[in-house]
């Protein structure tokens, strides 16, 4: 018997926990539709605001930094604003959407950004009134400033004003409110405690960072000449560190977002508390498009009957009760690295990682092997983790545990 991928958020079921983050894969009811028979769970239409400035494009608006390390590991730089429809049209587009999305079992959640309270309240009535499930208050986007209202980033990075926005909308619609939030000079931990408080179901975490590169030969910005939003599969750690933080301090519902980018990030953000898991670079960066959603399914289900997990529930916040606290941690056990010989090249790479001289050349049988003294090991794991063969395996002296370094996939 397969594992139940479903996941309760609010009273909203989800047929599975994969949701397609609101950004291009959800830029009109077409491509809403992609995402529905690609089998995601749900899908966070794009962000509409009545700004014009949100919806006029420059070109070109994606470029990719560190590519060497595509595409594993890379970062998304773009300034990809917002819906480009007028109002009357959007809503058109949400309705289809919805219609397709309720025939096939997939939860539709309505993506906003006002410029006054007024509007914040009209347009969270009128896509309600589109047939959507939830709602989600976009306070972390990276692209609008310089604008005389509060919006995006901006706006989340204001606990008070973040609340009262959240509280105004949640007068004006019966359906979950989640609020997206910022890591950008502010605690998201701080945000979901106040718009929590003024109503909000739960919150969408995290947005990515404005950022900022340049091109060396004539020092003007890349893209557009201004700040643009930065994310990639590197932003993983961030992420589980503030969903962590949410669901132990706060414990709101969260919809994950941002770094995920193989399925074992889907189960590492569940791990943490995430009731759903949002994907939106992966999919743009990706190789398959679309296609990355069965991917993260099929791996999910994979490793849950493998580890024989029946249900999500039983996955969700196992990583939380396992947090120390800094003055916690064991500072009296030692783990010391030790060479395998069978799969040690002899590169010679360890001895620029060791700070302490611990590790040595030596010749057996004509081949060249590293070796570790104990004696002089410092007990830091960076060879360990480094070793472009894994040559080093690394135990702890005077306990049965394993040692956690990762998986180095």
């Amino acid at each position: 018997m397969k594992p139940d991928l479903s996941t309760e958020v609010c009273g909203v079921e989800f047929k599975n926990p994969i949701v397609v983050a609101s950004a291009t894969p959800t830029h009109d009811a077409e491509a809403m539709r992609k995402c529905v028979e690609a089998g995601a769970g749900g899908l966070v239409a794009k962000t509409f605001s009545p700004e014009p400035l949100t919806k006029e494009y420059v070109s070109p608006r994606f470029t990719v930094l560190h590519k060497e390390g595509w595409p594993d590991v890379y970062s998304n730089y773009s300034c990809e604003f917002l819906a480009t429809f007028a109002t009357d049209e959007w809503m058109k587009q949400m309705e289809e959407a919805a219609e397709y999305c309720h025939e096939h079992d997939v939860r539709l959640i309505g993506s906003i950004s006002g410029t006054t309270m007024e509007s914040w309240q009209d347009l969270a009535q009128r896509i309600e009134a589109t047939g959507i499930d939830m709602l989600e208050l976009n306070f972390g986007c990276p692209h609008p400033r310089d604008l005389d209202y509060k919006s995006g980033q901006v706006l989340g990075s204001s606990p008070e004003a973040a609340a009262e926005v959240t509280e105004a909308v949640v007068e004006v619609v019966d359906i979950p409110v989640f609020i997206k939030v910022t890591p950008e000079a502010v605690s998201p931990v701080e945000v979901t405690k106040r718009v929590t408080e003024a109503g909000a179901a739960g919150v969408t975490a995290i947005n990515r960072y404005p950022a900022l590169d340049i091109d060396i030969e004539d020092g003007r910005p890349l893209l557009h000449s201004t700040y643009a939003g930065v994310g990639g599969p590197w932003m993983r750690p961030i992420t589980l560190k503030w969903l962590s933080k949410i669901s132990k301090e706060v414990g709101a519902p969260i919809s994950a977002t941002n770094g995920i980018s193989t399925w074992k990030d889907i189960v590492k953000c569940i791990m943490v508390g995430a009731s759903t898991v949002q994907t939106c670079t992966a999919l743009m960066y990706g190789q398959n498009q679309y296609g990355k959603i069965e991917d993260f399914i099929e791996g999910l289900e994979d490793y849950m009957e493998d580890k024989g997990y029946d249900s999500l529930d039983e996955l969700r916040g196992i990583t939380l009760p396992q947090i120390k606290t800094w003055d916690e941690v064991d500072r009296e056990s030692k783990a010391t690295p030790e060479v395998i010989p069978e799969e040690c090249i002899g590169c010679g790479m360890c001895l620029n990682w060791c700070f302490y001289d611990a590790i040595s050349l030596y010749e057996e049988d004509g081949e060249t092997k590293a070796k570790v003294d104990p004696d002089k090991c410092d007990h830091c794991g960076l060879c360990v983790s480094l070793c472009p063969k894994e040559a080093l395996n690394m135990e702890y002296e005077d306990k049965d545990e394993k040692v956690y370094l990762g998986d180095f996939e």
